[in-house]
Order: structure tokens, then C-alpha cells, then sequence
């Protein structure tokens, strides 16, 4: 009996370690399975910053430079929509950054920022999308109000305007247009991101089935 009991303390003693072990080693796994979806989706943003840079650049100095400065105010917009972008991409940039910490990679952690990662993606798809019809919308606008003669009675009868550059054909097709870019966008975002974000929350799924 004495001997059991020795063996028992002496196997008691022995669990802390072994557990401390099997800590380790998971979380040790869970950091090197999480680095390839994070590190393709951190290039991802990074590309599609520079693509945005690249879009918008020639846009905003057309309008800035050209038409007499009458039109500066949709450089302007582009301006603002890519400053708002960019804190976005920044915001999100620092979120996969921490999620490359190997001392914060603890379960609850990580599942809290796949899900903050998740609303982040679901936010840039119905923003990415309504940048579109709002965009279209304010530069008509901002055209009739700094060039109404433009858009006068006296200079559409003088000048008509050809069917398909029609703005109330557009403001009609705003609809179908905006909702085939949805789905453009989701296949995007899902290919960038949403894959990447699947593959962690199957990761975490496996954790909590071990």
C-alpha cells in the first residue's frame, strides 16, 4: 500500500510538467498552422493598396488638372475614398499583424481575431460595393453644380447627348451594375481573404475537437 501511494504522489508530481509540455507543443502547432493564411492575406493587402494608389492617382489628377479646376471637387472625393480605404487596409494591416505574435497565439485570442478579421472583410465588401453608386452619384452632382451650363435646357438642345452616355440611362443601371459588382467583389474578397479566414476557423475547429 505504502508503494502505491509513493507511486501515486510520484506520478502526481509528474503532471504538471506533461501538461505544461502538451500546452506548449499546441500552441507551438496553432502558431506555425495560422502563419500561411495570415502572410498570403498581409501580400494581399499590401497589393491592394498599391493597386488602389495606382487606380486612383491618374483619376484625381485628370480632374484636379484639368477642366479649367472646375471639376477639383471629384479629385477631391477620389481623395477622401482613398484616404478612407487606406485606414482600412492600415487598421487591417495591424490586425494580422498580431495575429503573427507567437506569444499572443493563445486559442481565445486568435478566436477573437479571426472574428474581428471576419467583420472586417464583410465591411469591405458592402463598402467596396456601395462606393460605386455613391461615387457615380456625387460626380453628377458635383458636374451640375460646377458646370451647370453644361447640363442646361438651351445646351442639351444644342448639343444632345448620345443615348448611351445618357445620365438617366446610368442612374438606371446603377442597380444591376451595383449588384453584379457585389457579387464580383465577393468572389474577390472571397479569394484574397475569405479562404484564408476559412482555413483558421477550421484550425480552431480541429483545437477544439483535440
Amino acid at each position: 500500500m505504502e508503494l502505491e501511494s509513493l507511486k501515486y504522489i510520484w506520478h502526481s508530481l509528474e503532471a504538471p510538467p506533461a501538461l505544461e509540455q502538451d500546452r506548449e507543443a499546441l500552441l507551438d502547432l496553432l502558431h506555425r498552422k495560422s502563419q500561411a493564411p495570415v502572410t498570403r492575406m498581409r501580400r494581399n493587402l499590401i497589393g491592394e493598396g498599391i493597386l488602389l494608389l495606382i487606380a486612383y492617382t491618374p483619376a484625381t489628377l485628370i480632374f484636379l488638372l484639368g477642366f479649367g479646376g472646375r471639376l477639383a471637387a471629384i479629385s477631391w472625393l477620389y481623395i477622401i475614398l482613398a484616404a478612407f480605404f487606406f485606414a482600412y487596409y492600415y487598421s487591417k494591416y495591424r490586425l494580422l499583424n498580431k495575429m503573427q505574435c507567437p506569444t499572443c497565439q493563445l486559442r481565445s485570442n486568435l478566436a477573437r481575431q479571426v472574428d474581428m478579421l471576419r467583420k472586417y472583410t464583410r465591411f469591405y465588401l458592402l463598402a467596396g460595393t456601395g462606393m460605386i453608386p455613391l461615387t457615380y452619384i456625387l460626380a453628377y452632382i458635383i458636374i451640375r453644380w460646377k458646370m451647370p451650363s453644361a447640363t442646361s435646357a438651351i445646351y442639351q438642345r444644342l448639343h444632345p447627348t448620345p443615348f448611351w452616355a445618357s445620365p438617366i440611362l446610368w442612374l438606371t443601371l446603377l442597380i444591376p451594375i451595383t449588384a453584379g459588382m457585389y457579387f464580383l467583389n465577393s468572389s474577390y474578397i472571397n479569394r484574397l481573404y475569405g479562404r484564408h479566414i476559412k482555413k483558421l476557423q477550421e484550425l480552431l475547429r480541429e483545437l477544439d475537437s483535440e
